[in-house]
This record gives structure tokens, sequence and C-alpha cells, in this order.
């Protein structure tokens, strides 16, 4: 499933200047943003298809929480696109959701559209376990940054590689998922780690 051509033109957030590391909207001011610029994330980049709005929000919430995934395709091939503009040839590496969003849809959307990415022959590598059903949702924006609920590990006897990996996610709010898994991939030894979401909130 596609969407016709008049709501993809309403996507426009690629073609606005967005923050180089959270991906944030400038609105005209200096690049990096000033939340970066103060402290630097983990993160050495990210990239979005858009913003949390409009048609883009609609789908992406059809797909999230309501396990439709008629337009799984079409995002893959967004992030794809993506990915080949500013990463070709890195692995990607999916960010595993709560074990209790997988019971409840009987999908995991992030791998979904990780799958669809590597229909392009795009390198996703499975290296993340995701640890309790804690959810940032009902934080505040201080407690979500400080990211205290989010229990991530790698998988066992994986090896990272002194290399550079491009984490995939669905939505990006404070960043604090992002930036955990940036750290935990990067103490393990990879040298760069970028951020590939759908959606900036």
């Amino acid at each position: 499933m596609r969407p016709c051509s008049t709501c993809e033109n309403t996507i426009v957030r690629s073609s606005l200047e967005t923050c180089s590391f959270c991906a944030q909207d400038l609105a005209g001011s200096d690049n990096p943003c000033l939340k970066c610029r103060d402290s630097q994330p983990d993160v050495d980049g990210m990239k979005t298809i858009g913003g949390w709005y409009g048609p883009l929000r609609e789908w992406l919430s059809q797909l999230k929480y309501g396990g439709d995934a008629r337009m799984a395709e079409w995002l893959s091939e967004k992030l794809y696109n993506l990915w080949q503009e500013n990463w070709e040839g890195l692995p990607v590496v999916p960010v595993p959701p709560r074990f209790k969003r997988i019971f409840k849809n009987g999908i995991d959307p992030v791998g979904l559209l990780a799958s669809g990415m590597q229909k392009h022959n795009v390198p996703v590598l499975r290296l993340l376990r995701r640890h309790g059903n804690s959810t940032q949702k009902a934080l505040g924006r201080i407690e979500r940054l400080n990211g205290s609920t989010l229990k991530y590990s790698l998988k066992t006897n994986i090896h990272i590689k002194k290399d550079s990996y491009v984490l995939l996610d669905d939505v990006s709010t404070t960043g604090a998922t992002i930036n955990v898994c940036a750290k935990l991939l990067k103490s393990a030894g990879a040298e760069q780690v970028f951020g590939l979401v759908i959606c900036k909130d």
C-alpha cells in the first residue's frame, strides 16, 4: 500500500534544516541546536523521514499501536533512501521494543521495517535485547532524558567490531532511547553510531 501523491507531498520535514545530532527542526537557528551544543549526545547524527504530525503520524500510529502494517513497505523504502543517502554500507541495528508491545499487536514495528530494508540489501544486525516492560510514555521530559527506565544489553556472544552503525527506531521524542543504545554500542567498541527514525516528535 502506498500513499496518494497529495499525502506524500505533505511530508516536507526532510527538506527543512534540522539539527545534525537530534533531527530537531532548527527553525532558523544555528546547527547543532542549543540543546546539543550544551550537551552533545552519544549518537553522532540522526535523520528522520518527517515530523510527528499529519499523515506520517497517522500511518506510524496505525503500525505502532494498531498492528496495521499496510504502510510498512512504503516506510521501509523511505528509510532505505535516507540510509543510502547518508550511510550506505553501514549495518543497521534495530532497537527492540518492549515484549508487551509485540504481545499486544502481534508485530515488532521496528523489526518489520528492518526486514523491509533488508529486501533492498541493507545489512541488518539484530544485536540488542531489551529488558523489562517499563515505558517512558508517562514520564516528564527530564525523566525521559535521563533514560533510567530503558534497559538494553547486547545479545549473548555478540562481538562489536570497531566500526560505525546505524540504529533504527520508529519515533524519537527526547532521543533518550537512541542515545542509551548508542552509548551501549560504543562501550562495546563501536566507533560511531547514527540514528535513523521515522518521526521526530
